[in-house]
Formats: C-alpha cells, sequence, structure tokens
C-alpha cells in the first residue's frame, strides 16, 4: 500500500502536468506554501481567484470582511504572529485603494504580508479601465518592499516566491503582487517553486569581539529590543544573557511582549506612553545595544513628544557619554539617523545564537567594578518599573487600573491582545502583563480601528481556545465596527472591550494642552451594546469599578463574539500621575 506522502506527491505531479488557468495556479501555490487564511472582499479582478481557492484550496480559511482596509489589518496580523506572509486579495482600484492605510501600517509593523491586486486585462492597460488605475507601481512603490507585476500565467510561481523571500528578508513588510484579468484566465503548467531560503546573516568574530570589548567596561548598559521575526529560542536566549551580563532589557514601542514582564531583567517599553524615568535611564545609559529595533521617531520620543530626542543624535556629542550599538538585518536602518559605534548587520535570532554561544556564566564580559556596578544598575531599573505600573490614578466611577489588574488576573499567559491608537490605548501599555511573545497586537503607523480587524485575523489563524481579546476607544472602534458583523459571520471566538469617553481622546487631550480649548473631538453617545446586539454580539454595559469583574467573567465563559462597553468620563484619557 503506498504512503500517503507518496499519494500526495503523484498528485502534486499530476496536476503540475495539467494546464490550468492562472487563477487556479495561484490557488495551488498558496496551498503548496502551506497559506492558512486568505482574507478578500469579493470584487472585479479577483472573482476567478476566489473561486479557484473556493474549489482547489478548501484547506485555506477563505475570509470575506465588510471593508477592505479590515481584511488587510486581518492580513497583517497574520503576518506578524505566524513566521510567513499575510495574504490578502483586493479588487480593481476602489478595494486595492481601500487598503492603502492597512498596507502602511504593515509597513510601519515590519509585517510580512502579500497583497495580490486583481488588474484589467493588459489588452486595455493605459486606457483608464473601469474601476482600475494604470500605474499600481505609482500608488503603492511608497508603501511597500516591492510591487510586482505578473505578465505570463507561467511565471506566477516564480513572481510568488520572489515576492515571498522580499517580504520576509531584512525588515519584514508587505509586498503587492498585481494580476491582471487576462493572465488570471489563461493557461499554463503549474509550476510551484520550492519556498526561499531565507538568509540570516549573523555576527562576525571580529564584531563579537569589539562587543566584548564595549560590555567589558560598561557599568550602565541597556539593551533595548524590537522588530519582528523572533523565534521564541533565541527570547529565551536573549533573557540568560541579560541575567548572566546583569543587563536591563527595554522594548520598542508596541513590542513590549518581547520579553516575560515578570523577570526581573524586563524594565519597560519605550515610545509613546514611556515611564519618564526609564526615558531618564536611557540617557544616563553608558552603552545601548538596539537589537532588531528601528531608531525612528517613535522609538525615540523625548520629553514634550520631541522625536529623535531620547537618544542624542550627534555622534560626537553622544559618544562623549555614551556608545551605541545598533544590531539590524537590513543594511537601510543602520546608520541612518543615528551613527552607531558600531553598526552590525545581522539577523535578530542569529545575532542573539552567536553571542550566547561566545558568551559563559563563567566569563560575563566585565570586569569586577561594572559587575558590581550592573547589579546596582539593574535594581534600579526595575524597582523603577515595579514603581510605574504600582502608580497613577483613574478618576471617576469606573477604574480603569482595576480593571486591568481584573484582566490581568483572568487572562491566561498566551492570551493575545490587540489595540488601535488613542490616548486608551496607555491603559493596557502601562498595567497590562505580558508573558509570552506574540500575544500583543497594536500599529505603529496610528492607525485607528485596526484592534478589532487585527484580532479577526488571529482568530482565523491560532489553535480553538486560546483566548483573544480587542482593545479599542469608541472613536477608533467606529472606524470599523462593521468588522463585528464579519467576527460573527466567520464564527471566530474573541471578546471586544471598548473605552467610551465620547471623545477623541488623544488629540482631544492635546488640544487643550496646545490652546487650551478643543474643536471637533467631541463624540455623540453611542449605546456600544445596543450596536453590538444588532450583529449578533452579546454584550454588557460596565459604568462602575465594581460592575467589571462579573461583567467579564460572564463573557469570557460566554462563547463566540462577546463585547464589554466601559462608559467612563470624558476628562479620562491617558493614566494620571
Amino acid at each position: 500500500m503506498k504512503s500517503v506522502s507518496a499519494v500526495a506527491s503523484e498528485a502534486a505531479e499530476s496536476r503540475a502536468a495539467e494546464q490550468m488557468n492562472g487563477a487556479r495556479i495561484v490557488a495551488e501555490v498558496l496551498g503548496a506554501y502551506g497559506v492558512p487564511a486568505v482574507t478578500f472582499i469579493p470584487g472585479e479582478g479577483i472573482l476567478e481567484i476566489v473561486d479557484a481557492l473556493a474549489v482547489h484550496a478548501p484547506q485555506i480559511a477563505l475570509a470575506s470582511f465588510r471593508h477592505e482596509a479590515g481584511m488587510a489589518y486581518a492580513a497583517q496580523a497574520i503576518g506578524q504572529l505566524r513566521d510567513q506572509p499575510g495574504i490578502c486579495l483586493a479588487a480593481r482600484a476602489p478595494g486595492a485603494l481601500n487598503t492603502t492605510l492597512a498596507v502602511h501600517t504593515a509597513f510601519t509593523d515590519s509585517a510580512p504580508m502579500i497583497l495580490i491586486v486583481g488588474q484589467a486585462s493588459q489588452a486595455i492597460s493605459g486606457r483608464e479601465a473601469m474601476l482600475n488605475p494604470d500605474d499600481f507601481q505609482r500608488v503603492f512603490g511608497p508603501l511597500t518592499k516591492w510591487v510586482g507585476q505578473i505578465d505570463a500565467p507561467e511565471r506566477i510561481g516564480e513572481m510568488f516566491a520572489r515576492a515571498w523571500h522580499v517580504a520576509m528578508s531584512g525588515r519584514r513588510g508587505p509586498v503587492v503582487l498585481v494580476l491582471p484579468e487576462d493572465v488570471a484566465l489563461a493557461h499554463a503548467e503549474l509550476r510551484v517553486p520550492v519556498m526561499p531560503r531565507l538568509p540570516a546573516p549573523s555576527i562576525s568574530r571580529g564584531d563579537l569581539e569589539q562587543l566584548r570589548g564595549m560590555l567589558q567596561t560598561a557599568q550602565r548598559p541597556l539593551i533595548i529590543a524590537g522588530g519582528t521575526g523572533w523565534q521564541h529560542a533565541s527570547l529565551d536566549a536573549l533573557t540568560t544573557l541579560a541575567r548572566e551580563h546583569h543587563i536591563p532589557v527595554a522594548t520598542t514601542y508596541r513590542r513590549r511582549d518581547l520579553m516575560d514582564h515578570d523577570d526581573a531583567v524586563f524594565v519597560g517599553e519605550i515610545g509613546i506612553g514611556i515611564d519618564p524615568a526609564l526615558a531618564q535611564r536611557v540617557r544616563e545609559a553608558d552603552l545601548l545595544i538596539v537589537l532588531n529595533g528601528r531608531l525612528g521617531e517613535l522609538n525615540t520620543l523625548g520629553e514634550g513628544f520631541k522625536g529623535y530626542a531620547l537618544i542624542e543624535a550627534n555622534t560626537e556629542q553622544r559618544s562623549r557619554t555614551q556608545r551605541l550599538v545598533h544590531i539590524h538585518a537590513d543594511a537601510n536602518e543602520l546608520n541612518t539617523v543615528y551613527q552607531a559605534d558600531l553598526a552590525i548587520l545581522a539577523e535578530a535570532n542569529a545575532a542573539v545564537d552567536a553571542w550566547r554561544e561566545a558568551s559563559a556564566p563563567s566569563s560575563p564580559w566585565c570586569d569586577v567594578q561594572a559587575f558590581n556596578a550592573r547589579r546596582q544598575w539593574l535594581g534600579e531599573l526595575r524597582a523603577a518599573r515595579l514603581a510605574y505600573i504600582a502608580s497613577g490614578r483613574c478618576d471617576g466611577p469606573l477604574d480603569l487600573r482595576v480593571v486591568y489588574a481584573t484582566l490581568n488576573d483572568a487572562l491566561k499567559d498566551d492570551a493575545v491582545v490587540t489595540s488601535g491608537a488613542g490616548a486608551y490605548a496607555i491603559w493596557p501599555q502601562r498595567y497590562l502583563r505580558h508573558r509570552r511573545p506574540g500575544t500583543q497586537l497594536g500599529p505603529k503607523s496610528g492607525a485607528m480601528g485596526y484592534g478589532l480587524a487585527a484580532a479577526i485575523g488571529v482568530a482565523l489563524v491560532l489553535e480553538p481556545g486560546r483566548q483573544i481579546v480587542a482593545i479599542a476607544g469608541d472613536g477608533c472602534l467606529m472606524m470599523h465596527s462593521e468588522e463585528l458583523e464579519t467576527a460573527v459571520r466567520l464564527g471566530v471566538s474573541l471578546l471586544v472591550l471598548v473605552v467610551n469617553n465620547r471623545a477623541y481622546g488623544a488629540i482631544d487631550a492635546a488640544q487643550r494642552r496646545l490652546f487650551g480649548r478643543t474643536a471637533g473631538t467631541e463624540l455623540g453617545q453611542i449605546d456600544f451594546a445596543a450596536l453590538a446586539a444588532a450583529f449578533g454580539v452579546k454584550s454588557w454595559v460596565v459604568d462602575e469599578t465594581a460592575a467589571f469583574a462579573p461583567a467579564l467573567d460572564a463573557a469570557l465563559a460566554a462563547p463566540g463574539v462577546r463585547l464589554i462597553e466601559l462608559r467612563v468620563p470624558r476628562s479620562v484619557g491617558k493614566p494620571l500621575a
């Protein structure tokens, strides 16, 4: 009797010998690459691909959304959470152009994603075909790593493999593949390329020796870890290194799940909402090791919300008191704004593995004086972190600090929490504990409406039983509240928390700070429980602290999509000191 693998191999060879249209080739290639889900909205340009996926790749979950931004956010979340690009399909111009903010979000979040756009037939290109721009390169070029157009069905496999490689290599990000309708309908033999073997450059022996020399006398070193593409084993190794060398570890903005918050080496998150004490310690560090993180505006925010102020950009002035090591897999991220004392082109996991192999507990890469100073330094930073999450207040009848303390106790360590943008997001950023990697998703682009769609994407690919919580403000959720219907229709299980203060909270606070008055930030009262019920969502309203725990217990015990509306005064923005 033939083995299952032998039968599958023969079936693949048989299909490869067939002539099939381009749409089916796309479906076969996605299936062969192990794509778990494809998000889309059916429309002109992709109808053949959707049909081919439904018929010839039934193992791939087809998830139809209500808005193209929602489906692309979901694909971005899948790409960031899993070690492969998220895949989404967009119809001609109205659909494709609706994805632009989500594509930008994938770029700023370094999330691998492939957007396949249906294009009018090549025979009518340049004629302003209905619902179609003639040059998607000009539309998506500034927002992506690469835009490719497939000109023949024979090249579908080749172009998809290239898109996969580009999305996953160096700084990960989005890629757009344009598929004209005539190519989707034309026939060719199936050619499934081998999945690209991704390059993983490591630290050279010379760079390791230079890093060792810098650590030898550093008394106040600080690791700032960030970025995407991490393997859990490498993060464990990084934690071990930090413990052995007594080096505190902070994370870049919205990468706080890279470290176990209960570990003594974790000292917080930089970026929006940074603890002022941590900001001061970043400036005081005599050695900064930025590992896989970008030194853009968000990660260098200083006092007064000023970018590129947390770390001194002037090399000569900084080097008098602080040396900078920057390790990143993309050469374009090195020596841009910040000229590093040691710039290392290396993939994060390979870099940590090489450092771990070259280090040993008996050889902590520093002299006795530095080692003793580091122990005190680490203790101070950790104490500041614990003080920060134990402080702050929330005025009004519903205390959000208690809300997140209760949520901490109720969620499992592997629960995934998503959020969008707004003042409400500072609360979970400060008070919600993360214990494992891959449990936190939020846009670095500032995109509102992200959290719900991202949570749906997560639910499509995670094993059943995992807790998923989407946190949103009232202004944020209303950007894409239509995806509540998507979640119900797809039968996913997730909980939505809506912080309703009837205002665009972050901008409301900014206007008051800048001008002493507001304009356009006050929002009307929405009964989110009633709105959710209209979509078939079970919901609760909480407007005082004591009511949250029973509502949360009931929501977590219920199946399907659930929503808790947290009603707070307009004055409740970010935590008060």
